[in-house]
């Protein structure tokens, strides 16, 4: 009689089970030496972060801080106005002409201003450069409702005397100590010379001059004034 040499179920799962074991056993160990001559893991490197660059200061113009021109001219009613007249206040100085198209963009926008920041301390000061200014000037200014301004007439030195124009319009910004705030060549933006206005006059922005006979007062900053 043959005898079956086939082991039982149960032996059978009990090799296959150490086998299994084993071979765990031996994956742990490999993974263990190669752990080891490797020096450990090491940790992903992490990008470097990037150099934050600050934005650039404001430029500040290299007119800012000087004196500002010591002119002697005519207004046109044939009166000389000198800068020491308008002493303590800001200046809006403005070179233009009768015949410059962008200077009568401007010249309304300073009017507006003058209304409205005069009784701050404004002072616009319209310095014409035409030919025979005395003539061509006085009927201009009343034709186009400038008369609120304080009309100059100069003549061929004045432009030195500010350290020379490119062309017209020209506008100079001054502060209340006499000393020169900003210049500008060219048409300027409206709301970029109200915001250098409200600035050297030391009104808050969004403040609102109170109207002609309001008993009202803006608010004005309590900085001293130069």
């Amino acid at each position: 009689m043959e005898t079956d040499s086939t082991p039982p179920p149960e032996k059978k799962e009990q090799a296959l089970s150490r086998l299994l074991l084993l071979g765990g056993l031996l994956l742990v160990a490999g993974a263990l030496a190669i752990y080891h001559n490797s020096g450990g893991f090491q940790p992903t490197p992490q990008p470097a972060a990037p150099n934050l660059v600050p934005p650039p200061a404001p430029m500040v113009p290299a007119i800012r801080g000087k004196p500002a021109a010591a002119f002697e001219l005519p207004d046109i009613k044939g009166q000389t106005r000198k800068l020491a007249d308008f002493k303590g206040k800001v200046l809006l100085v403005n070179f233009w002409a009768t015949w410059c198209g962008p200077c009568l963009i401007e010249l309304p926008w300073f009017v507006e201003f003058q209304k409205q920041y005069g009784p701050q301390g404004l002072e616009v000061l319209a310095i014409s450069l035409d030919e025979d200014a005395a003539k061509v000037v006085p009927p201009f200014v009343e034709k186009h409702n400038f008369s609120t301004l304080t009309v100059l007439l100069g003549d061929d030195d004045t432009p030195e005397l500010f350290g020379g124009l490119l062309g017209l319009p020209t506008t100079f910004m001054v502060d209340r100590e006499g000393k020169y705030y900003s210049k500008h060549q060219g048409l300027v933006g409206k709301d970029e010379i109200e915001m250098e206005i409200l600035e050297l006059l030391q009104i808050s922005p969004g403040a609102q001059s109170a109207p002609t006979g309001s008993s009202e007062t803006p608010t004005v900053s309590s900085a001293p004034q130069g």
